[in-house]
């Protein structure tokens, strides 16, 4: 069988006329570069060679790349006529319509909101670990045991998502992009608002602590009457058996009639909402008895609280205000503004991020400070962009002595991070702790709030967290006298030419200036970027840019994402790969086992370039193959929701050719891929392989061809 597939592998290669370079040698994001000394092996002296004779691609590449991008779909005839006929207008064209198109928009929301998870830096965290600052060790997510249900993971992708939600909601709203720099409404579900509050909980003093009790007879007591003070069962939370993850407790309570057990404290609280009901025990003459043991329970937060998505509005929580508690969830389930002493804006301030880039009384958020600048500007302090800050506010003196390498560095990024070292503690919370004590250093308010951003033509102080993004919008990049650009504008293109080539543009192409002009100029529309960048050459390849002359025309591999997203979406089987369910079916869990292998597009610290892999490694080959293998049996004669039947094989081979590969009847490439997938299954049968083994393994082969597993062939 794997002789058979490498063949036929090699022949639909063949078939494509492939003259592009794949991965081209010297960059590490694919593309070809002069090195100035060292070459593609490394060794000094040599020099990478040049990039390949530009050869033009066609109309039908241009199509399947795009509308695969946009929607993991593949091109119809009528399509690719369109696109020969009319150009890059045609493209325009089809574009408009695939992301206003009711079926594929679905798929086209996805996509974005994949691509904002990671250019906005709100994923990779570790909940257990990462949240511990935030929460104060973990108050709310250091459980201890399982909880109950899996809503505790759904409100973690909440998390992750909110951000990327709000970037997807400004869109469909019309709102400028730029907005996602001093936005202060975000998209948060009821779960969400409870969380944001939470962070803000005070620590678990004898002052300010708050006491509860949790009702063991297994009696459901519903939140109304929990928040309700005239009731009897005020702050008094039933412990109701979970659906999922019940746990087995060596001492459980549950169900013992008349027992209500006291406890105090936010933190736990915050475990009942999400099903987890502390241990309880009691102390007499010095000597404590376990009481009941910690157990699984039904979390208080529903379905509809981790996917009730809406705008919110955050604002200062005014001197004396009363706050919402993040137990009461009947108002918070009707709350469109939360008042919060922390500062929220744009994707700097986010939870997630905060994890993501926890600080410390080292650090002191030049971490954050330096990180918000690479997704802002695409860039970080530099000695070519640093410029002598009006304001010295929070020049370390330790550090940033005049004459030392670190003062290059610190002068301007001191200052910057002030922004967030005057409004958030060394915990990313509001308490500010005047002395050290329970493991927490000392970190006394300062007296004013705001920053300082000096960089590149701008040198301007702001008064706290709301000034930041208007002094980012200012920042103008002149690599280009002829055509200076905002460096968002830049940066936003550029993340975008790194998602559709899995390589850079050339910040001075004079096309790829002309794409970030008209989105800065345009008002920063989102849909006006897509649907210019996707359809000039840069992505297209249909003609030659100071890009391609310098790297060559990149064709990556499929990563994880757009894999995954592709085969589902073409297939018709949601998430196929796992990767956007809190616990995966049996069929998932084995499908992104195999999934995890595929590399994903990611971010570094203190890196402006993301990781787009775009190399066909045989790492990638092996993954690849096996993912195709599992999904074969998946959809071949598969017990529940199969699309191939071995009874119907040339229906099927023509389906695959269509669906899976990307050639539509029309092309001139469509009967030798039909005949390549015949022959295939034929070899075969002829081996005394069952029709069902046969027809799956044409499938896996349909898969793995280039045009599934690569961007712009």
């Amino acid at each position: 069988m794997k002789l058979i597939l490498r063949l036929g592998i090699a022949a639909v290669i063949a078939v494509a006329g492939c003259t592009a370079q794949i991965g081209g040698a010297g960059s590490p994001s694919g593309g070809g570069s002069v090195s100035g000394g060292t070459g593609a092996g490394g060794d000094p002296g040599s020099v990478t060679p040049p990039p390949p004779p530009f050869e033009p691609a066609t109309a039908a590449s241009s199509v399947r790349k795009v509308k695969n991008l946009l929607t993991g779909m593949t091109p119809t005839d009528d399509e690719i006529a369109l696109v020969t006929a009319q150009g890059a207008q045609g493209l325009q064209t089809l574009i408009d319509g695939w992301t206003a198109d009711p079926t594929l928009q679905p798929m086209y929301r996805d996509r974005m909101l994949a691509f904002f998870r990671n250019t906005f830096q709100q994923t990779g965290f570790n909940p257990a670990e990462d949240f511990k600052p935030q929460l104060l060790t973990n108050g709310g997510f250091d459980f201890a045991a399982t909880p109950g249900d899996d809503i505790f993971q759904r409100l973690v992708q909440n998390i992750q998502d909110s951000f990327a939600m709000t970037a997807w909601q400004l869109i469909a709203d019309g709102r400028p992009f730029n907005e996602v720099l001093t936005t202060t409404r975000f998209m948060m579900t009821t779960a969400l608002k409870a969380t944001y509050l939470q962070i803000e909980m005070p620590r678990s003093q004898a002052a300010t602590t708050i006491t509860w009790k949790v009702d063991e007879s297994g009696t459901d007591i519903p939140i109304e009457q929990i928040v309700d003070p005239t009731s009897p069962n005020y702050l008094t939370f039933g412990d109701v058996a979970p659906t999922l993850n019940a746990g087995k407790p060596t001492i459980v309570c549950r169900g013992t009639a008349g027992m209500v057990n006291p406890f105090n404290g936010f933190a736990t609280l915050f475990q009942v909402l999400l099903g987890l009901v502390p241990q309880y025990s009691t102390t007499a003459n010095s000597v404590t008895t376990d009481v009941c043991d910690r157990h699984a329970s039904r979390p208080y937060f529903t379905l509809s609280d981790v996917s009730d998505w809406q705008w919110v509005n955050v604002r200062a929580l005014a001197a004396g205000e009363t706050r919402v508690m993040p137990y009461n969830l009947p108002a918070l389930r009707q709350a469109t503004e939360l008042a919060l002493a922390l500062p929220r804006v744009g994707y700097y301030t986010t939870p997630a991020f905060l994890a993501l880039w926890n600080t410390n009384d080292s650090n002191q958020h030049r971490v954050t400070a330096n990180q918000t600048l690479l997704i802002a500007l695409g860039a970080s302090l530099t000695p070519a962009s640093a410029i002598v800050p009006l304001s010295a506010a929070g020049l370390d003196p330790s550090h940033a002595t005049t004459g030392t390498e670190c003062y290059g560095c610190h002068k301007t990024l001191d200052p910057l991070r002030q922004f967030w070292g005057t409004q958030l503690d060394f915990n990313d919370r509001n308490d500010f702790p005047a002395k050290a004590g329970g493991g927490l250093a000392a970190d006394p308010r300062p007296a004013m709030t705001g920053g300082a951003l000096a960089y590149g033509n701008v040198n301007a102080t702001g008064a706290d967290m709301t000034a930041l993004g208007p002094l980012l919008e200012q920042v103008i990049d002149s690599a280009d006298p002829k055509l200076p650009v905002s460096r968002f504008a830049l940066a936003t293109a550029q993340k975008l030419c790194y998602f559709a080539n899995s390589a850079p543009c050339v910040e001075t192409d004079p096309e790829f200036r002309r794409v970030a002009s008209l989105f800065e100029q345009g008002g920063f529309s989102f849909p006006a970027l897509m649907r210019e960048l996707l359809s000039s050459p840069l992505v297209t390849g249909v003609g030659s840019t100071a890009t391609a002359t310098a790297n060559g025309f990149n064709i990556s591999i499929a990563r994880r994402d757009q894999l995954c997203a592709a085969l589902s979406n073409r297939l018709g089987k949601p998430d196929l790969c796992g990767l956007a369910v809190p616990i995966p079916s049996s069929a998932q869990a084995a499908t992104l086992k195999i999934a995890t292998s595929i590399p994903a597009d990611a971010f570094s610290r203190g890196s402006e370039v993301p990781i787009t892999a775009s190399v066909p490694t045989l790492f990638y080959s092996s993954a690849s193959e096996l993912l195709c293998e599992n999904v074969a049996a998946l959809v071949v004669d598969a017990t529940t929701g199969s699309i191939y039947s071995s009874t119907m094989v040339p229906a099927a081979i023509a389906d695959m050719v269509q669906r899976v590969i990307g050639y539509p009847p029309n092309d001139p490439l469509y009967a030798g891929a039909v005949q390549i997938l015949q022959d295939n299954y034929d070899a075969h049968v002829a081996a005394k392989a069952s029709a069902t083994n046969a027809l799956r393994s044409t499938f896996a082969l349909a898969c793995e061809a280039p045009t599934t597993l690569s961007l712009g062939l």
